[in-house]
């Protein structure tokens, strides 16, 4: 491949991500008000770290593992605020 077909490849991963990002929102800012509806706190640590676990296992990059996981924490620093706005 050239450097325009690649280039061409990671817009559209680009585009499919942003997708994903606007969905997977949508659905946090559901999560927020069915925790706030029952009194849960927003952070939660166990789940944060199970997700964490459950992806480390299954990621088979171990050098990419570290820049996943940053990209993953980063991700649920972005839903808490999210939930915490909403």
């Amino acid at each position: 491949m050239n450097l325009n077909e690649l280039r061409k490849e990671i817009d559209e991963i680009d585009d499919a991500m942003m997708d994903l990002f606007i969905k997977r929102m949508s659905i946090t800012k559901q999560i927020g008000k069915i925790k706030r509806s029952l009194n849960l706190p927003i952070y939660d640590p166990v789940r944060e770290e199970a997700i964490l676990e459950r992806r480390e296992k299954q990621f088979n990059d171990h050098m990419l593992w570290p820049s996943y996981r940053a990209f993953l924490l980063k991700l649920f620093e972005l839903s808490k605020d999210i939930q915490k706005n909403e």
